[in-house]
């Protein structure tokens, strides 16, 4: 196993406490560590690696439209995000009937008054 791999299935290291009656060197140094530490924390977080969904992308709904999005998830999603839009839309979940919303596939409707290009996480649980 090479090293970039077993970094990955590493587990956090405990960050450390900072002790009664510390000097204020080391409650100085404690706090730079964890502050570094969360920092290489924040940038290995990503949505598309961390969190069990599917990002649809470019996904395009005329005015008044209905959009069938496939997911790729095995289960009836929980939730979707919309995490890019470009155009003026009111986008709204269709839940009128169990075929809107299944292990296939989430519908959107465009409620807005012009056609709208979406990126949408769709989220598991």
């Amino acid at each position: 196993m090479t090293r970039a791999i077993s970094s990955l299935f590493r587990s956090a290291p405990d960050m450390e406490q900072i002790p009664d009656g510390a000097e204020l060197p080391e409650v100085i140094d404690i706090i730079n560590k964890s502050i570094t530490y969360l920092g290489q924390l924040n940038k290995l977080l990503s949505i598309q690696s961390n969190f069990d969904g599917y990002i649809a992308e470019n996904i395009e709904i005329g005015v008044g439209l209905t959009a069938k999005i496939q997911h790729y998830l095995g289960v009836m999603p929980k939730w979707r995000i919309i995490l890019r839009q470009t155009g003026n839309g009111v986008i709204t979940d269709v839940n009128s009937t169990p075929s809107d919303w299944n292990d296939k596939i989430i519908s959107l409707k465009n409620n807005g008054a012009e056609t709208v290009i979406l990126t949408v996480f769709i989220a598991r649980e």
